[in-house]
């Protein structure tokens, strides 16, 4: 009978699987004592959607059973390109986008090597932390990527990296000290050398100079490759170009030649500008939230929301009221120049120093908790979708304290044509990615120079 229960769920025959079920309620609870393969393992290797719904409604812990190879049911639907198994494995917890299988890969590694771009994106927007995860050699799905020539899955990655504010990723290391840069000089990648120090680079802080455990710099594995009589390609004249741009030295010239030191003194602006772009305020805010839990994270969430809401309010509801309509003509205020209080200023406005500080520390809180919300929630979906939302509330929140406060219309009109400009800019962002999704717009990004 288990024999027939995997055929049907290779054919994806769901009557054949549900007159199984009749015969013997407890089959598949036997297939997990019986046997190292389980029927969802089937069903993700034949790409059979159905079956794998109809499984995994019926014995959800499929799904972090490893096989007699070492892989999950998601591991071998990452590695074939399907990616609606995927989604239907990933509806009993992100989380198993972060199960070790073989070597210490997860399912991104597999997509990785495989070159399965839509996969890759669709892991890494469901879980960013699996770009940080590495095999059992110390390999990152970039490492794996190039390692198997992969140049799109390598662009996609780079992009999700850089967006995601993950920078440091590029320089980390496997067992044997190589970074990308050293895998892809190795196998002369010149694309993907380019994105990662070239003129138009996607990436930034990528260390040219970074020595493995045999001694070795990027540039001296390039010099060995064309020493040792291999052949020459006119692509090795673009990445020996590149390298002489971003500053890169053998591996004996860190240490030992006093020349090297010197021109790193006497470019100081250089070293700042490099400092600059590997030194990110965000990226450190970014990774200090990563590394905390998760129900942390949630708490953080609750509280910044919280603060959002109160000082969001505190506007829509100063401590001193409103001035009404019945008493415009008997209220007049001098400031620089004396005026007539206006239906709908804030009472608090009479006082401008009083009612000035009261809008800064007010901003302050309501502007501190948005960036708390953005940091929480980068890299979720509709990422686009949140970011217009955030800015709209902005734009109202602004727009109510120059409404309430003693403000002249021309100030008014400056602040509410920049809010617009801001509005409309972020509008045509979120259209974009809106077309993007629903490939009415190619991404260009992603296509080869």
């Amino acid at each position: 009978m288990e024999s027939r229960l995997f055929e049907a769920a290779r054919c994806g025959d769901i009557s054949a699987f549900h007159s199984l079920l009749e015969e013997d309620p407890f089959l598949l609870d036997r297939v997990a004592l019986n046997s190292v393969y389980n029927p969802l393992h089937v069903s993700a290797l034949a790409g059979q959607v159905e079956i794998t719904k109809e499984i995994v409604s019926r014995k959800p812990a499929f799904t972090r059973e490893l096989n007699e190879n070492g892989f999950s049911p998601i591991h071998v639907a990452s590695a074939n390109g399907h990616i609606e198994i995927i989604r239907e494995l990933m509806r009993v917890g992100y989380d198993i986008c972060l199960l070790k299988g073989k070597d210490g890969k997860v399912p991104l590694h597999c997509a990785a090597i495989k070159g399965r771009v839509d996969v890759v994106k669709e892991l890494v927007w469901a879980c960013p932390e699996s770009l940080k995860q590495v095999t059992a050699c110390g390999e990152t799905a970039l490492h794996l990527t190039v390692k198997s020539n992969q140049i799109e899955a390598a662009r996609v990655l780079i992009e999700e990296i850089r967006r995601l504010q993950m920078m440091e990723i590029l320089n980390w290391k496997d067992t044997e000290g190589n970074t990308v840069l050293h895998h892809s000089t190795f196998n002369r990648q010149h694309e993907i050398i380019g994105l990662l120090i070239g003129g138009e680079a996607l990436a930034c802080g990528v260390n040219v100079n970074t020595v493995n455990t045999s001694g070795f710099t990027p540039k001296d594995v390039l010099d060995l490759l064309l020493q040792n009589g291999s052949d020459f390609y006119h692509h090795d004249i673009h990445i020996y170009q590149m390298f002489q741009q971003a500053g890169a030295v053998k591996g004996r010239e860190i240490t030992t030649d006093p020349a090297y030191v010197r021109t790193q003194t006497e470019n100081p602006n250089r070293q700042i500008a490099q400092s600059a772009c590997s030194w990110n305020l965000w990226k450190e805010l970014m990774r200090e939230v990563a590394e905390s839990s998760t129900d942390t994270q949630n708490a953080l969430m609750v509280v910044a929301v919280l603060i959002a809401t109160v000082t969001y309010q505190a506007v829509l509801s100063p401590p001193s009221g409103f001035w009404e309509a019945d008493k415009r003509k008997s209220q007049t205020v001098t400031t620089v120049q004396k005026r007539t209080m206006n239906p709908g200023e804030a009472v608090m406005a009479s006082d401008p120093e009083i009612f000035a500080v009261f809008i800064v520390f007010n901003a302050i809180g309501f502007f501190a908790s948005l960036a708390m919300i953005s940091l929480l929630t980068s890299g979720f979906p509709l990422r686009a979708g949140l970011r217009l939302a955030i800015l709209s509330m902005t734009a109202t929140y602004v727009i109510a304290v120059i409404y309430m406060g003693p403000t002249k219309m021309r100030e008014v009109y400056i602040v509410v044509i920049l809010m617009g400009l801001l509005f409309l800019a972020e509008s045509i962002r979120f259209t974009v990615w809106l077309l993007k999704k629903w490939g009415i717009v190619g991404d260009t990004r992603s296509r080869l120079r």
